[in-house]
């Protein structure tokens, strides 16, 4: 109902104003012509300068922000990198010992002395699957580490979801 009021009122004040007539032909030339001659309507001499110097400025604050931006993910980048480093367990820390088994360097030359070519051959066929089993224990204690490490993350996360609750 305002609303409506106030729609009356608007039309009310329009039907007021008399509108002057719209130019003649005569009339409009004569205007074209003052203009032309006396340059009635001139832009301020500082209008360009201030113009530039808004659009300089606008520039320079893009800039900023993205240099800001830029740093921003910077910064994240290197902590995330930092907290990898400080959480990532040391290979062996808490690994489970797993029994070690074969033929120590010094007893391998003392026994390859004395041997004839296929003990040798046999002893050194032995190292080499002594070396495999090293590898593979140790490939093994680090995916124990990483499935530790990530077990404890998963924990954090799933404590802290219960904290917020």
């Amino acid at each position: 109902m305002i609303h409506n009021m106030m729609e009356e009122r608007k039309k009310l004040n329009r039907s007021d104003v008399s509108l002057p007539a719209p130019l003649t032909e005569e009339e409009l030339a004569r205007l074209i012509e003052t203009v032309e001659e006396r340059e009635i309507l001139h832009a301020p001499g500082h209008l360009r300068a201030n113009i530039f110097s808004q659009i300089q400025e606008g520039k320079r604050r893009e800039r900023r922000r993205a240099l800001f931006s830029y740093r921003a993910q910077v910064l994240v980048g290197m902590a995330a990198a930092l907290a990898v480093l400080f959480l990532v367990p040391v290979d062996g820390v808490g690994a489970p010992q797993i029994p070690q088994f074969g033929i120590p360097g010094a007893l391998y030359e003392e026994e390859t002395e004395g041997a004839d070519e296929w003990e040798r051959d046999t002893l050194e066929r032995r190292r080499d699957i002594e070396e495999t089993w090293k590898r593979y224990r140790n490939g093994q204690e680090r995916a124990y580490a990483r499935k530790k490490y990530f077990r404890n993350i998963s924990e954090k996360f799933t404590n802290y979801r219960i904290w917020e609750d």
